[in-house]
């Protein structure tokens, strides 16, 4: 029975400890308890700085020296309190301040959770100054009824009055929260009434637009219908997009118009975003206006465009409103980068503005300047072969001139021989004359056109 007694008193020993335990370490918890005793130290030592200040003033030479030594070292501690200094501090996070409605935080609802978050932790806080308050309170009442006379019992009071005096800045600030929780409330029923179903509103028509849109756009591609040209099929619904988007453009202006600052953002960002997405298209059209105000060229046409180093050749067949179709021609020039294809090419309208482009058929009747080249031996009679270039040319009643130069390896005389023709002959034509002075070079005895080197059959059937 005394085993059983001893063991009860020492487990109720052990739960008392414990529970003495928990008290002290809530205690030094408590961010009130910790703020005031701050506070209290930070206004003693600022007592003591100018109590020792005004002695200083006072004193002879001899007591300075330790008056000295205790100001440092009041004034180093005077740096451990002044974070936190009193309890308006731990307030001032919680004053709220309501911000202005936007679409993303009515319906994500942001500023709800934030504030209902910040109530919450409110809460907390507030739920900690009663118990610091009540924790002095107990104490005071326990040093009240057992010794009156204690010195710390006046210390007690003051700090409970203190307490409790700051209740209603507590209970306020609370107050304070939910007010701004229900105005809070308030503002997102106003934005969903007014500003809410007037987006609404304007989606609605957007769509409606959009349809309307396709409509369209399935009209248009059922009356312009043509299996051998698709590309107007798409000038046509490249246009009707354009429309469509100005006319969104207009309707949302007109419905914003209240909110100017709105607005001009709005359109800012739609400006910047057409501007990148149809820059081509509004460049395309542009150069289609140019074209067709001033005949600068014209379906019939013979053109050569320049694709960076390299050059295109051939004839317009057909001009929409943002691309030219050109139908490549042979080549007819010495410029050997181009090639005898006869593709069919499709040149945007904006290369009349950014690119090379020179037009044939502007010449005075269609005619150009056509180069051929001979080379020949240079122990030749270059006399005679202007002669029979002459009389060449006389046949064929063309005019021309020659010059001669060295080759780039200086070991045969270049004949570079320039005639006028027509454009759209230009080909027939350099293809008749090289052939005829080839057999007039050939024919004669004393010319002679520089060979190539060829590798002796003998040598070829040894090797």
């Amino acid at each position: 029975m005394k085993i059983l007694f001893i063991f009860l008193f020492v487990c109720l020993s052990l739960i008392a400890d414990d529970t003495v335990a928990n008290t002290t370490s809530t205690i030094e918890k408590n961010i009130w308890l910790k703020t005031y005793q701050n506070y209290k130290n930070y206004n003693i030592l600022i007592n003591n700085i100018t109590v020792i200040e005004q002695k200083l003033k006072k004193t002879t030479s001899t007591a300075q020296e330790e008056l000295k030594k205790r100001l440092s070292i009041y004034k180093s501690k005077l740096e451990l309190y002044e974070t936190n200094q009193n309890f308006n501090t731990l307030l001032k996070q919680y004053k709220y301040t309501i911000s202005t409605i936007t679409l993303r935080d009515f319906i994500l609802h942001t500023s709800l959770k934030d504030i209902e978050k910040t109530i919450q932790k409110y809460k907390t806080l507030k739920d900690d100054f009663y118990i610091a308050k009540s924790t002095i309170k107990n104490r005071y009442l326990t040093m009240l009824n057992t010794d009156k006379e204690n010195s710390k019992l006046q210390s007690l009071k003051e700090d409970l009055d203190y307490f409790i005096e700051y209740s209603e800045n507590i209970e306020k600030t609370e107050k304070n929260l939910l007010e701004s929780k229900e105005e809070l409330l308030k503002k997102y029923e106003e934005y969903k009434n007014d500003i809410f179903m007037k987006h609404l509103f304007t989606v609605g028509m957007i769509i409606v637009f959009y349809i309307i849109y396709k409509l369209l756009s399935s009209l248009v591609f059922f009356l312009t219908h043509n299996p051998e040209n698709h590309e107007d099929q798409k000038n046509y619904k490249k246009l009707l997009s354009l429309l469509f988007a100005i006319l969104i453009i207009v309707f949302v202006a007109m419905r914003y118009i209240d909110d100017i600052m709105y607005i001009i953002t709005f359109l800012s960002v739609i400006a910047a975003a057409l501007t990148l997405a149809t820059r081509e298209i509004i460049l395309n059209i542009a150069g289609a206006i140019y074209i067709f105000f001033t005949s600068i060229v014209k379906v019939g046409d013979r053109v050569m465009v320049q694709f960076e180093t390299k050059h295109t050749i051939g004839d317009i067949i057909d001009i929409s409103l943002v691309k030219m179709k050109l139908n490549e021609i042979e080549d007819y020039t010495n410029i050997k980068e181009i090639k005898n294809v006869g593709r069919t090419i499709y040149i945007p309208n904006s290369y009349i503005f950014t690119k090379v482009f020179y037009n044939y058929s502007l010449k005075k009747n269609g005619l150009i300047t056509d180069l051929i080249e001979f080379e020949f031996d240079v122990n030749n009679n270059f006399e005679e072969v202007e002669q029979i270039t002459q009389e060449v040319f006389t046949k064929i009643n063309i005019s021309y001139k020659i010059s001669f130069n060295l080759n780039s390896t200086k070991t045969a005389i270049v004949a570079l021989i320039a005639y006028q023709t027509n454009y759209k002959h230009a080909t027939k034509t350099r293809g008749e004359v090289t052939i005829k002075l080839f057999q007039a070079y050939k024919n004669h005895e004393t010319i002679k056109l520089k060979a190539s080197k060829t590798v002796p059959k003998e040598k070829e059937e040894t090797e």
